[in-house]
């Protein structure tokens, strides 16, 4: 669990991938921050040395150069509200590294993999399990053209044998599971 951008100020969390990544870590770092200082300019100096140097790796500065740049666009309200309250401030600084962090992840920015924000949920669990013990387990098998095929194969068997069984018919409990197997390989 990783506090949510859109939600940062209320504490609200997201489910996020947690291997390989840095990104829930320092996201709950940042929200620890938010919630005992008042604003950048309270936090201790070795505190906002090491966000500048590890999570940031820029300035704070210049972050909130970019957040007022993007916000003079998209929300100019939300300047006049963080120029009022340091706290608003360093709660749109601290946004900004989670709004980057999904967008690093989705564009591969591979100088920024240790940030990546990958949002799963118990769905993503739940394919783990479907596919444990098939060819679909390993990540390097995994290409979406055969996890579609494999989903709506496996939905349509699913559907079959449940007709069948509606009907009566009483089929072997190794007949009802639904395994991916490579294309081009019979089960």
């Amino acid at each position: 669990m990783a506090p949510a951008a859109d939600m940062f100020e209320l504490g609200v969390e997201l489910q996020v991938l947690k291997k390989g990544t840095l990104f829930p870590m320092r996201a709950k770092k940042l929200y620890e921050l938010y919630k005992a200082y008042d604003g950048v300019e309270a936090l201790p100096e070795e505190a906002r040395g090491q966000l500048e140097r590890q999570v940031f790796r820029r300035p704070l500065d210049d972050v909130w150069a970019d957040v007022e740049e993007y916000f003079t666009r998209r929300d100019p309200d939300q300047l006049l509200r963080a120029r009022q309250s340091p706290r608003r401030r360093m709660a749109l600084v601290f946004r900004w590294y989670l709004g980057m962090a999904s967008r690093w992840a989705v564009t591969g920015e591979g100088e920024r993999t240790a940030d990546y924000q990958v949002w799963c949920g118990p769905a993503m669990g739940g394919f783990n399990e479907w596919v444990r013990g098939s060819y679909l387990a390993a990540l390097e098998n995994r290409r979406a053209a055969d996890v579609a095929h494999h989903l709506m194969r496996g939905a349509a068997f699913t559907a079959r044998v449940q007709q069948l069984a509606w009907n009566g018919v009483r089929l072997p409990a190794a007949c009802t599971e639904y395994v991916p197997v490579p294309p081009g390989e019979a089960r």
